[in-house]
């Protein structure tokens, strides 16, 4: 009997920290926005640290159109793709809160623009290597 009550108590007490973890996980998000959506976590990516990392690197790969900052900037998207897909997959007790609490969705768009944004920095690096064979 005792140890049912430990144990019953131990779910009870969890259960405010786990109602807790959008604020960690997306601070800019309140339960008044609603469900989050594929374009609300586009949105939120865009305006975090890393997805302002991700456009910082790609406009700086448009501005200066060289192939080794091109190049490491389409390492780093890749990267921040892998553990994007990652959290997503590999999901762990705060994700599947997340999830729950309806702050965090499949980033499928999210993944999308990313790659997106290293496919033109390719495309940019390649048109400008054929811009430069093709002058006298």
């Amino acid at each position: 009997m005792n140890r049912a009550v430990v144990i019953l108590l131990c779910l009870i007490a969890s259960t405010p920290a786990a109602a807790e973890v959008c604020d960690k996980v997306r601070p800019a998000w309140t339960p008044q926005h609603g469900p989050v959506g594929q374009l609300d976590d586009l949105a939120l990516f865009l305006f975090e640290p890393i997805g302002l990392i991700a456009i910082g690197l790609t406009v700086g790969a448009f501005l200066l159109r060289s192939a080794w900052f091109s190049a490491v900037a389409i390492v780093i998207l890749m990267l921040m793709v892998a553990l994007n897909v990652s959290t997503w997959r590999e999901a762990d007790d705060i994700t599947r809160f997340a999830i729950s609490e309806r702050c965090m969705t499949a980033p499928y768009l999210t993944t999308i623009v990313m790659i997106a944004m290293a496919a033109s920095i390719v495309t940019l690096t390649w048109i400008k290597t054929l811009d430069r064979s093709k002058a006298p």
